[in-house]
């Protein structure tokens, strides 16, 4: 059995990388259920013997996409406490949500294939359910509404509304950085909030 050393590592960080955007160059023309591991081999121009030494199958190759996905999502989230969310100051605000938009940039071709949901249908969904269950105690603590099941829907147009903005930044080929893209969200995401943060009497009632 071959040691792992660094000569062998990198060749498995390519192997894994050929197999990444191989996955992805065919997740642009048909779903994953569509996709064979034979075909797969040949995008890539490797033998099924090296793809089983990674992954035992191509559900197995995007499922591993997708959780470095939402590993990575974890760790930007890991920045947005309530104390943090409600500094007066938007600066740190936006520098984190630029960070999340830089992440997603790096790996623009594989969301790309997400938002389209020819990947697996039900990823966004995960990653929404992520978001809600790190952000939404957050976000009732920030507007001061304890729980107010307005919280929930104001988050559910947060999290529509942002994938709805990250999906248009990618087909304009990204074209504001992911620091102007934040600062975009951000006054979006606190515009809303206002609503939330004035007192009852002054909120429009039906």
């Amino acid at each position: 059995m071959e040691k792992n050393t660094p000569k062998t590592d990198r060749r498995t960080r390519r192997t894994r990388q050929a197999l990444y955007h191989g996955l992805i160059q065919l997740l642009e023309e048909k779903p994953v259920a569509e996709i064979s591991v034979k075909e797969l081999c040949q995008v890539c121009d490797l033998n099924r013997s090296t793809f089983y030494l990674h992954y035992a199958s191509v559900q197995e190759l995007l499922e591993a996409m997708e959780q470095e996905i939402l590993e990575g999502l974890n760790e930007v989230l890991d920045k947005f406490d309530a104390a943090f969310m409600q500094s007066p100051d938007p600066v740190p605000r936006d520098a984190a949500l630029a960070e999340a938009f830089q992440f997603l940039s790096d790996r623009s071709e594989f969301c790309q294939v997400i938002l389209s949901r020819r990947s697996d249908p039900d990823f966004i969904d995960q990653v929404k359910a992520v978001v809600r269950s790190r952000c939404l105690n957050q976000w009732a603590q920030l507007l001061d509404r304890g729980q107010d099941a307005r919280a929930e829907y104001f988050l559910s147009f947060v999290l529509s509304g942002s994938l709805g903005v990250v999906e248009q930044w990618m087909e304009d080929g990204m074209r504001q950085s992911p620091a102007q893209l934040a600062h975009l969200v951000n006054s979006f995401i606190f515009a809303g909030a206002s609503y939330f943060l004035q007192g009852p009497n002054q909120q429009a009632q039906p």
